[in-house]
């Protein structure tokens, strides 16, 4: 018997379910609900719902036992004599495995095994492990971190996940006051990830830190320190939410992450997340790339005090009208290869730095394409009547319209104006060392911080965030990143030798289970690992790890 969390399709909400298992006429393990306790949306509910059900099992297991005339498991003879406790085997007292025969035993369960036997393997060697002084609590975060890569999901259900899939159990409330005491080693997980991130360039030295800021929401409208309504990059509005800052390098490696409240602007994040990482990050000679967001005059003379060269998206249309006129002039440009495309570019100085734009006909059309489904759709919003009460109060209409006499119509002139930038894309920099097609490649990988993000809001499923207090929402993150940070290590090491996504690499690990059979007379358990494909051999490879392939006694 046990307690089971129950998840409501399309719903943050949860149910709480004693279940137990049993064998049909067919022999066959099933399991049925004995009670069902109720449903809960927060951390609080869900904990009087567990205790409710841990009495209930309680309680259920000793009328069982009256009935049966064994009496209390608590009563002071069967504490004397320990009735009813199952002695534990010992390997001599299990049939050997060369001894069973196949029609004595039964598939019980399967069990992936290659996320621990990968996953595990890296996640000990970056060290992970010295984070917890209790060994049951270190077992914990490392199940729960390993389990979040391959199945994302609220702590209950990973929990439940683990059990079913891992045959690794752990209590929901040790989970959480688990997630309590992470909370203090936060400071750690970032040095430990930053180390391993390390371990792996070339001559030990950062080169580039790519930097951008995302939100995460919660399902919640409460404010406190973190959780603020600002603006969403999820589109949810109508719900509270945190800012995260992320560096990486250029092959995605993570350098550091720090938490904002969710009404913190982006462009006053990078400052502030440099001074907090400078404990670790003890590095003088990088370059932050980051876009447009982080364009602000204070951020640029911080980091030029700080002796950081860094590579940013510049507003061209904010600057200066002198300058502008000098940007859009055709005689400043000269042509050029980017990448595979054929370019434009040129450079102004700039307030002492340097302002290169780069013009590109690809990027002309997609512009050009994107403003006109703007004013389709402005054209079919306004009408014939031109009413202003259907038109949408946004930036990306009004720059687009005028009004007079309560009717607003399409602005050919600044339509104009809009299109003359059609193509044109700029940066500053203060690094003097690179040329401008250089400078423009650096931020043309800005690209990999975004997969991060990706990686991180998607695959892991790091929003929404169902805790409700600051320690546990800290805690959240940090296994995410923990997470994050053993995938990127194994993607790293494995491309060396076979280029694979993270998503195959998870979805091959995950094929790699065993069988657990049991002896129908003695109840011994038989471990039958399975076949494994030639890609994850390379993977095991890698890591220099040896599977075996022999049927062997399972211990629990």
């Amino acid at each position: 018997m046990y307690i089971r969390r129950k998840k409501t399709p399309n719903s943050p909400r949860q149910s709480i379910q004693v279940v137990e298992g049993y064998r049909d006429s067919k022999g066959n393990v099933k399991q049925r609900i004995v009670r069902h306790l109720g449903v809960f949306f927060d951390d609080a509910e869900e904990a009087k719902l567990v205790a409710l059900a841990e009495d209930l099992i309680v309680k259920i297991k000793a009328e069982r036992s009256a009935a049966s005339g064994h009496g209390s498991f608590f009563a002071d003879d069967c504490l004397a004599s320990k009735k009813g406790r199952p002695v534990k085997k010992q390997l001599s007292d299990i049939i050997p495995v060369n001894q069973v025969k196949l029609d004595e035993i039964v598939e019980t369960a399967r069990l992936v095994e290659g996320v621990h036997e990968v996953g595990g393997y890296v996640y000990d060697q970056m060290d992970f492990n010295q984070l917890m002084q209790r060994k049951r609590d270190s077992e914990m975060l490392r199940d729960l971190v390993l389990a979040r890569m391959v199945k994302p999901d609220s702590k209950s259900g990973l929990a439940q996940y683990l059990s079913e899939q891992f045959d690794k159990n752990h209590d929901l409330d040790a989970i959480y006051r688990m997630m309590d005491k992470l909370q203090e080693q936060i400071p750690k997980i970032k040095e430990l990830c930053f180390k391993n991130t390390l371990a792996l360039i070339p001559n030990k030295q950062v080169s580039l830190v790519f930097f951008d800021v995302t939100t995460l929401y919660f399902e919640s409208t409460e404010v406190d320190e973190l959780r603020a309504f600002g603006y969403s990059k999820d589109h949810r509005f109508n719900t509270t939410q945190l800012v995260l800052a992320l560096a990486t390098n250029e092959d995605g490696l993570p350098l550091g992450y720090e938490l904002f409240s969710g009404n913190t602007a982006e462009v006053k994040t990078l400052l502030q997340a440099i001074n907090s990482w400078q404990s670790f990050l003890k590095v003088k000679d990088v370059c932050f790339i980051a876009d447009r967001a982080m364009f602000s005059k204070a951020n640029l003379q911080a980091l030029d005090e700080s002796g950081y060269r860094y590579i940013v998206a510049a507003k061209l249309k904010s600057l200066k009208n002198e300058l502008k006129e000098k940007i859009l002039a055709e005689d400043n440009y000269v042509p050029t290869v980017l990448g595979n495309d054929f370019a434009w570019i040129a450079e102004f100085e700039h307030e002492g730095k340097r302002l290169i734009t780069s013009y590109k006909a690809k990027r002309a059309r997609n512009g050009a394409k994107e403003r006109q489904n703007i004013l389709d759709k402005i054209k079919k919003t306004i009408g014939e009547s031109g009413s202003t009460k259907k038109l949408i109060s946004n930036s990306g209409v009004k720059k687009y319209t005028s009004s007079e006499n309560n009717k607003s119509y399409l602005d050919e002139d600044k339509i104009q104006q809009d299109s003359e930038w059609d193509g044109l894309h700029g940066i500053i920099t203060n690094d003097k060392s690179i040329n401008a097609k250089e400078a423009i490649g650096k931020y043309g990988r800005l690209w990999v911080i975004e997969e991060q993000f990706r990686i991180n809001k998607h695959n892991l499923q790091m929003r929404p965030i169902f805790h409700w207090t600051s320690k546990r929402i800290e805690a959240h993150i940090g296994m995410c990143y923990m997470s994050f940070a053993v995938l990127k290590q194994i993607e790293y090491k494995v491309a060396l030798t076979q280029k694979i996504s993270i998503t195959n690499i998870v979805e091959l690990l995950m094929g790699v289970q065993s069988s657990i059979l049991r002896h129908t007379t003695t109840g011994d358990l038989y471990r039958l690992p399975g076949n494994m494909k030639n890609d994850v051999r390379k993977i095991y490879k890698t890591f220099n790890l040896k599977r075996s392939d022999a049927v062997e006694i399972y211990l629990k």
